[in-house]
């Protein structure tokens, strides 16, 4: 039987050619992956791309727009980078992620890249980073849109991937400060910091000082969930981290404040340890950690997990990071951690993915100062030269406590030890401690407010992005004259608002 060739079947088949010719096997997923940016520096990762297709298929053009970023020109450079195997961030040395094309968005906000890229069911990694200009505005948004990718067999819209729990994707922005100056805050001493009567009370005023605090409360599992640190005193810990965390955020409302609020994760060596050396059990804590953030109102999260003690151990974590990201996606949360840098010393693994790494410059067994200003500027370089990490990614840490000098068996918040010693003077590092009888106890070292002012006065002078601080609840209030946060204050601190 001869088939009839009609008008209506001619174009049919004109529309199913069309619809081939147009319609990609391939896949793509866009995930918003840093929020924290800083100005001038380069390769800043704002969005990546996970694409899969058919063998043979092959992305021919990629196109984006700024977005709703506030100033387009604060971003000087457009990069493209790419892996297969590896869904990290390493763009500060560029040893794991391959860049494969730059340029400038044009007067309109768009860029198309015309990089060929082979697609397989295994999944393409892409990322689009920006270099901004070094006058970026403070807090400024800054963001990307992918509106095509080009393939051999046709077009597509990546789905826009974000966090579990997330209401509305939050749009990445410049810091909005000049430096970092981050305490740790440990929950059960929310209205007395410290064990002394001497201790500082935290006030609203604190939080237009400090640019952000990191309630250090929170623990992990080895089989990937979060769980609440020790509180002591006969507390359940998520009391005590629940109502602590109530009362800062009323400081920080009565304060109007723009510091930053993290979620500090301690304590946790081992169930760390097992927990990300499983790629199924990683993924569920990344997974249970972003979400425990978000749906708390944080603006980040910070790790300290006090050691990875070997390369694989290291590596797991960078794994672990990376999960992180995607799991935070869209959230603009940052991530950072502290670390010691001489000591179990982190891998670019590691350092290259963060918003910013804080050194535990102190607990050193040298005799003349356990956190002596040798110590303070060879962290900041080693950071530097070593990691190759920028400058406004690196925030050094400042001790307010003593040590045993020579030993790291004894140690005494800073209150104490005016409590011990109303007298001693601003220049001195040094004291003898007391024993529970009365007597002299050991010669401790610790650092005055004249060294506290050196250091910081060094941060700035030297660029560096700010400082940490170890434990801030041991301090006195800031009318105290001798207080080491009303020292550090002076030279560095969040600008008044104009």
């Amino acid at each position: 039987m001869k088939t009839l060739i009609t008008p209506a079947r001619v174009l049919f088949l004109l529309i199913l050619l069309t619809l081939s010719m147009t319609t990609s096997a391939a896949t793509a997923e866009a995930r918003y992956t840093h929020g924290l940016f800083y100005p001038g520096l380069q390769r800043q990762a704002v969005l990546q791309l996970k694409i899969t297709g058919e063998p043979g298929e092959k992305i021919t053009a990629i196109t984006f727009t700024a977005g709703s970023t506030s100033r387009p020109s604060d971003i000087r450079q457009v990069r493209l980078s790419s892996r297969a195997d590896w869904n990290g961030y390493t763009f500060n040395t560029n040893r794991y992620i391959y860049e494969n094309a730059k340029g400038r968005f044009s007067g309109t906000g768009s860029i198309t890249f015309r990089h060929q890229y082979e697609l397989s069911h295994q999944p393409l990694y892409i990322w689009l980073s920006y270099d901004l200009a070094n006058n970026a505005r403070r807090n400024g948004k800054i963001d990307a849109v992918c509106t095509s990718i080009q393939t051999t067999t046709g077009t597509i819209e990546p789905e826009i991937v974000n966090a579990v729990g997330l209401e509305e994707r939050r749009i990445g922005r410049v810091f909005p400060f000049p430096y970092h100056v981050v305490p740790y805050y440990r929950p059960r001493w929310v209205k007395g910091w410290g064990n002394a009567e001497r201790a500082v009370h935290l006030t609203p005023a604190h939080f237009n000082l400090f640019t952000e605090l990191i309630h250090f409360a929170y623990s992990v599992t080895a089989s990937g969930d979060v769980t609440y640190q020790w509180a002591g005193g006969g507390m359940p810990g998520s009391q005590v981290a629940d109502e602590a965390l109530r009362e800062i955020k009323r400081l920080h409302r009565e304060a109007q404040a723009r510091s930053r609020l993290i979620a500090g994760f301690g304590h946790m060596d081992g169930p760390m340890t097992e927990a990300v050396a499983n790629p199924d059990t990683r993924r569920r804590l990344a997974r249970n950690m972003a979400h425990w953030a978000i749906s708390r109102g944080y603006d980040g999260i910070d790790i300290d997990w006090e050691y990875p003690d070997s390369e694989d151990q290291w590596r797991n974590f960078g794994y672990f990071i990376a999960d992180l990201r995607e799991e935070l996606a869209g959230s603009s949360l940052s991530i950072s951690i502290a670390a010691s840098v001489t000591y179990k010393v982190p891998t670019y693994w590691v350092t290259d993915q963060l918003d910013f790494l804080m050194t535990m410059s102190y607990d050193d067994l040298t005799p003349d100062n356990h956190a002596s200003m040798r110590r303070f500027q060879g962290d900041a370089n080693v950071c530097l030269n070593k990691f190759h990490m920028p400058k406004p990614r690196i925030v050094v840490g400042l001790p307010f406590y003593s040590n045993e000098r020579g030993k790291l068996t004894q140690q005494y918040g800073y209150s104490q030890i005016l409590g011990w010693h109303p007298r001693i003077r601003p220049n001195e590092n040094e004291y003898v401690s007391r024993n529970q009888d009365g007597s002299n106890g050991p010669v401790h070292t610790f650092n005055g407010p004249a060294l506290i002012t050196e250091k910081c006065r060094w941060i700035k002078q030297e660029g560096f992005g700010g400082v940490m601080i170890w434990a801030y609840d041991t301090d006195v209030p800031l009318t105290h004259r001798a207080s080491l946060g009303r020292a550090m204050y002076r030279v560095i601190r969040q600008p008044r608002r104009n």
